[in-house]
Parts: C-alpha cells; sequence; structure tokens
C-alpha cells in the first residue's frame, strides 16, 4: 500500500526533523508528504495535515534549537 509507505516515511522524517540541527534541509520531507496524503489518500487525510503542522513546527523549534547551540558555542 502506497498510503502507508509514505505515512512512515514522513513520520520518520519528522522525527529526523526534531532531532537534527539541519531543519531547512528536513523541512520540505514531511510537508510534501503530507501533501500527497491529503490529496491523494482521503483514508489519511488528518495524518497528512498533522503531519504538515508537525513539519512546520518542527522546522521552528529545530531552528531555534540550533540558534541556541550555535550562541552557546560562541
Amino acid at each position: 500500500n502506497g498510503g502507508s509507505i509514505l505515512s512512515s516515511i514522513g513520520w520518520i522524517s519528522v522525527a529526523l526533523l526534531f532531532i537534527t540541527l539541519m531543519p531547512p534541509l528536513f523541512m520540505f520531507f514531511p510537508i510534501c508528504i503530507g501533501i500527497v496524503l491529503r490529496r491523494d489518500y482521503q483514508e489519511q487525510k488528518q495524518e497528512g495535515l498533522a503531519m504538515i503542522i508537525l513539519g512546520v513546527i518542527g522546522a521552528l523549534v529545530g531552528f531555534l534549537l540550533a540558534m541556541y547551540v550555535n550562541l552557546k558555542v560562541l
């Protein structure tokens, strides 16, 4: 099933977005996969929306965390 594969890849990318210090690099994966899930798979529409929202939140948190770590190093 293509939807479950996309869903798994999307949630893995959301997790990576929260634990890495490179949010701009990983930000587009969960957002794009969430858009595909919302558009093409009706039964996973809510999951796609959650993935989009968490992708944006994860990018902001990761960016702020990276800025905090970089300022602490200096």
